[in-house]
Order: structure tokens, then sequence, then C-alpha cells
């Protein structure tokens, strides 16, 4: 369960990725149709690591959709929402309260995402 310590974004499906992750490439090149059939949430990536391979996949990300928490803040992130997945691709929806509300452990495309905003809003 989330803390107080970080502010999770409402309505939102965060999207990690890697640099070395094949996967988190291919919904990079959907991202314009993935932010689409996500509507009313936003979708925003956030980077697992650091350096000019992750920096080039996220050049055809706008700023306005990469979230980067830092420090304290990371950490809190990474025991909240990544402890219970063993990799990537994975994408967590957060409810209007910033909870967690629906993830994914797999690719997303825009059917995928859609599902997940459902589940979020249905509460399934």
């Amino acid at each position: 369960m989330p803390t107080a310590s970080v502010s999770y974004p409402p309505q939102t499906v965060l999207l990690f990725v890697a640099g070395w992750c094949a996967p988190c490439q291919a919904e990079l090149q959907q991202l314009p149709q993935i932010t689409a059939a996500a509507r009313p949430f936003r979708v925003l990536v956030v980077p697992l690591d650091k350096g000019r391979r992750v920096e080039r996949m996220l050049e055809s990300v706008p700023v306005a959709q990469r979230w980067r928490p830092e420090g304290a803040a990371w950490s809190q992130v990474q025991a909240d929402l990544l402890s219970g997945t063993a990799g990537l691709p994975f994408s967590v929806a957060l409810a209007a309260d910033g909870r967690p509300c629906a993830s994914s452990r797999r690719g997303l495309d825009p059917a995928s995402v859609a599902q997940l905003v459902v589940r979020c809003i249905s509460g399934r």
C-alpha cells in the first residue's frame, strides 16, 4: 500500500521501462495510441535505469509524459509498486486517489491499456 511520502499522480497509468527491455521499446513506439486508449487516464513513462540507452528510448516520449521520482521517493515507488513484480514489462494504473487499482505484467498496446483502465474504474 502506498505511503504518504510519495504523491502518486491520480488517474494515471505508469509505464515502467528500461533501456535493455525490448518489449518496453515496442510499447514506446505505440505511446500515442496507448495514451489515446487510456483516456480519461493519462500515461506516464517511468524509466528504471539511467544512461545513454534509456535516454535514447525516451527521446520519443514527450517531457510531460515522463515521471522520475528521485531519492527517497524513488525508493518508496520501488517498495510500493515494483516489489511484487519479477521484471518488465510492467504497468500500474492509479485511481483518482493515487492508489494502485490495476496492473499488467505484459506489454501494453491500445487494447490492453483500455482494459487496464476499465478494471481500475470498475474496481475489478
